[in-house]
């Protein structure tokens, strides 16, 4: 009889995999920034994960140099071994959030 459910992102590694999909599904903006705000917000709450996961997941990725924390902590940069085909921009729906309402840029 199990009396704690099991965790879909408890190994480091598995959290990466999830943090860097979720990232390469948002995508930089022209200044080649991603907001940590969209990874946590899709992790955090859409995912179920929890807080100690996502620090476990983000320092792995951080340690294999696929992304790096921008000095504000408000932002993420792609890091030097993240291949060239993983580098993602943002839709326009992102960048210019007024476009997805039908408001002028």
């Amino acid at each position: 009889m199990k009396f704690v459910e099991t965790r879909s992102y408890a190994k480091p590694e598995a959290a990466a995999a999830r943090l860097f999909e979720i990232a390469k599904a948002i995508g930089a903006d022209r200044r080649g920034m991603i907001p940590v705000g969209a990874l946590n917000a899709t992790f955090l709450n859409r995912d179920k994960a929890s807080a100690s996961e996502y620090s476990l997941g983000r320092d792995h990725l951080i340690a294999a140099g696929l992304i790096e924390m921008h000095g504000c902590g408000g932002y993420i940069t792609w890091g030097p071994n993240c291949a060239p085909e993983d580098r993602t921009e943002m839709t326009p729906e992102l960048k210019f959030p007024a476009a997805s309402l039908g408001l002028p840029r």
